[in-house]
């Protein structure tokens, strides 16, 4: 738990990084929809085969894996802040390139790059949403996140539908869009301070006292530590693996279907008889609308039911949806369908927050010589 030093300031920062965490957000379900909004003309445009699209809307996940993982270490060596730059300008760089391919090899490689940074993003900046967050708070600046979150995929949706009078050229001008969120966010990140934690374990004291005091805190660095000075460290291995593993499961399991959902709406509600010049909008309204308005619903229970009771209602009412929706695929039962992928889209917001946010409250940050170095300096 962060000790306060300075309201103002504190605030301030934490509106800063509410703002410029949530806009990456924004930005990664926005772009992440944008593989169903350009769907009908992206397939037109490049002659694109089923197991062409299929590869083109896994390789976000696939970049994503391989970016959460190599980013996570890179964010250590060269810091939060760096990171948090890198990324955006990966996204920034990738989405104008996108609109330019001519083929699939180019748009595979580059969909590839777009989400290793959308894999990128994810470690860095909800980590540091979580840490700097008051414990009375925490839950709550999640849900703002989720918030901003869900309007990023709806967004994506109704601009592609105003774009499709444009024909064949309506996923280049998409993709271009998608250039603008993360372009903005770039603005306002590079506005943050470093993390102290990071200054902390590169023993650099005197910065993360310094960062503290700018983010208004206390400047004590044991305030994050105090965990792990009561852990021995032969001990660490063998507590926090088992719950590493537990994370790692739920949280792919939890956001796979939600993650298919967001780039393949369009093509669901289209076998499903639902207009073509309507499937857009059901998609960002029925399952991404209903997600923020689960959001609000979630904002005052996640810090009073409880994580865990919110990860099991949540996930035990999306769940029940989507395998009710497994039964009644037929275009007869449109109605039904759209109704229980609102119910999927409410519900996921109890537990989505949850799983952003379970390692970083969780598992320590090894920190007990640098701790000690900064005690010991006058």
């Amino acid at each position: 738990m962060v000790s306060i030093n300075n309201f103002e300031k504190y605030n301030k920062f934490m509106r800063l990084l509410l703002l410029s965490v949530a806009l990456g957000g924004f930005t990664d379900l926005y772009d992440t929809a944008i593989v169903g909004g350009a769907s009908l003309t992206l397939i037109k445009s490049l002659n694109l085969t089923s197991a062409e699209f299929g590869l083109f809307g896994a390789s976000t996940f696939i970049g994503g894996a391989v970016g959460a993982f190599s980013f996570g270490l890179i964010s250590d060596k060269i810091g939060r802040k760096r990171t948090f730059v890198i990324t955006l300008l990966i996204f920034i760089v990738s989405e104008l390139l996108i609109s330019a391919v001519t083929n699939f090899a180019e748009l595979l490689a580059l969909r590839l790059l777009v989400g290793f940074g959308i894999g990128a993003d994810y470690p860095p900046a909800l980590t540091m949403l979580s840490e700097y967050s008051s414990k009375a708070e925490r839950g709550k600046y999640l849900i703002k996140f989720l918030i901003v979150f869900s309007l990023g995929g709806m967004l994506s949706y109704f601009v592609a539908t105003a774009l499709l009078p444009f024909g064949l050229l309506q996923w280049r001008l998409l993709f271009l869009t998608g250039a603008i969120p993360p372009i903005i966010a770039l603005s306002l990140r590079r506005k943050l301070p470093e993390s102290p934690r990071w200054y902390a374990t590169k023993g650099m004291i005197d910065k993360a006292k310094s960062a503290m005091e700018e983010m208004g805190l206390i400047p004590d660095i044991s305030q994050f530590t105090k965990r792990e000075q009561e852990i021995v460290d032969s001990k660490l291995f063998r507590i926090f693996l088992p719950l590493l593993i537990s994370i790692f499961f739920v949280n792919m399991l939890l956001n796979l279907p939600l993650s298919g959902l967001v780039a393949l709406n369009p093509i669901l509600l289209s076998a499903l008889k639902i207009p073509a010049n309507l499937d857009l909008i059901f998609s960002g309204l029925a399952f991404l609308g209903s997600q923020s308005i689960g959001a609000v619903l979630a904002y005052p229970l996640y810090d009073k039911v409880g994580r865990i009771n919110m990860l099991l209602i949540g996930s035990a009412i999306t769940g029940g949806s989507l395998i009710t929706m497994s039964f009644l695929a037929s275009p007869s039962y449109a109605s039904y369908l759209i109704v229980l992928l609102a119910v999927a889209g409410v519900f996921a917001s109890f537990y989505l927050p949850v799983i952003y946010s379970l390692s970083t409250e969780i598992f320590p940050t090894k920190l007990e010589e640098q701790v000690k170095a900064w005690e010991s300096s006058p």
